[in-house]
């Protein structure tokens, strides 16, 4: 039979054992706590799409919109992907009154509690090399490399070839970034040689103005001895001329045409390098 001194001697064992887990779980949560990322709970990405991109594409661009809750600035320092061999993070900077695109070599911040947006015609995430299209539905795999918050993983919705907006916008009931038929559409063209920023306004059926902006891989202004723009359409079988553009400025061209139908089309840009250089690069546009 047990007598009261044996139950006393027993609660002082269990007593003594727990204050010992006790210590150790004490000196280990600080180093728990300091192994995370001190900053994750205070970083939200919302409407992070992309569009669907045609056989043999190299590049495609990334949108989303950073919100930081904490009351320390972060900073988005790079990115990946398993479908592209490399992830640039693009920004737009005025350099002598001109607003060019390039990388950001440190990165973009998000002030806090304020919100940072990668949108088209602005900053954005450039996936080049792709291992395989952008398919319209899909939802591609990103991760995103923050200063205090660390990795976090998240997926771009894949909408069509000219969307304008992420799929889920309109179930989510926002209007924000969804084009009218009077918007324009841009789009990024990347070749190993140059890149162009085309913005064909407005977005609709009948005349239109292509504007195309030169830069060559290092993100320089780029001059082209001439340069002109045709559309075809895949869905109508309708090919319309090549148009040759005029200098509007030293690395900028415009062209104007008469796009007869609305729908899915392929821009193609014929750039004169020099007298024995051409190159040809085609992106695909909507009109609406």
């Amino acid at each position: 039979m047990k007598t009261g001194t044996d139950d006393s001697s027993g609660l002082n064992i269990c007593f003594s054992a727990i204050l010992k887990i006790a210590a150790a779980l004490g000196c280990a949560l600080p180093l728990l706590l300091h192994s995370l990322p001190t900053g994750a709970a205070d970083i939200a990405i919302r409407q992070a799409w992309s569009r669907a991109t045609p056989k043999g594409a190299q590049v495609a661009a990334g949108y989303l919109t950073i919100e930081n809750r904490g009351d320390r600035t972060d900073r988005l320092l790079s990115a990946s992907t398993p479908v592209a061999r490399k992830v640039e993070i693009h920004e737009m900077r005025e350099t002598g009154g001109v607003i060019r695109m390039r990388p950001a070599q440190d990165g973009l911040a998000i002030p806090p509690h304020g919100n940072l947006v990668l949108a088209q015609g602005g900053s954005h995430l450039m996936f080049l090399q792709l291992t395989a299209p952008f398919a319209e539905s899909e939802r591609v795999p990103v991760s995103l490399d923050f200063e205090r918050a660390g990795q976090i993983n998240i997926a771009l919705e894949v909408g069509g070839v000219g969307a304008n907006a992420p799929p889920s916008a309109a179930t989510e009931g926002s209007v924000a970034g969804i084009a009218s038929g009077s918007d324009s559409f841009f789009t990024h063209i990347h070749d190993p040689r140059v890149m162009a920023n085309v913005t064909v306004s407005p977005g609709r059926s009948g005349p239109v103005e292509v504007v195309v902006q030169l830069e060559d891989p290092q993100e320089q202004a780029l001059t082209a001895d001439g340069l002109s723009v045709s559309l075809s359409s895949p869905d109508n079988t309708i090919v319309l001329p090549a148009t040759s553009a005029e200098r509007i400025k030293a690395d900028t061209v415009r062209a104007r045409m008469l796009v007869s139908e609305a729908g899915r089309w392929n821009l193609t840009l014929r750039i004169a390098m020099m007298p024995n250089e051409k190159i040809e690069i085609t992106a695909p546009i909507l009109i609406e």
